[in-house]
């Protein structure tokens, strides 16, 4: 499955990896692309889209489904 999430908050490169790092770690996420523009990150794998979007509230960032 693949689940596309709008982000908000992103300013660098920084940013990017620290979303990318939370959603790897989510358990059931295979893949994950984050972009800074347009702020978005597209994960693969068996995972429930509000798992994602908790684990990126919890490092202070936003995120919806795209």
């Amino acid at each position: 499955m693949t689940i596309t999430l709008t982000l908000s908050g992103l300013h660098c490169g920084n940013c990017v990896k620290s979303v990318e790092k939370a959603l790897h770690e989510v358990p059931g996420v295979e893949k994950v692309t984050v972009t800074l523009s347009p702020q978005q990150a597209i994960v693969e794998g068996e995972v429930e889209a509000q798992t994602l979007i908790d684990a990126i509230d919890e490092i202070g960032f936003e995120a919806a489904i795209a």
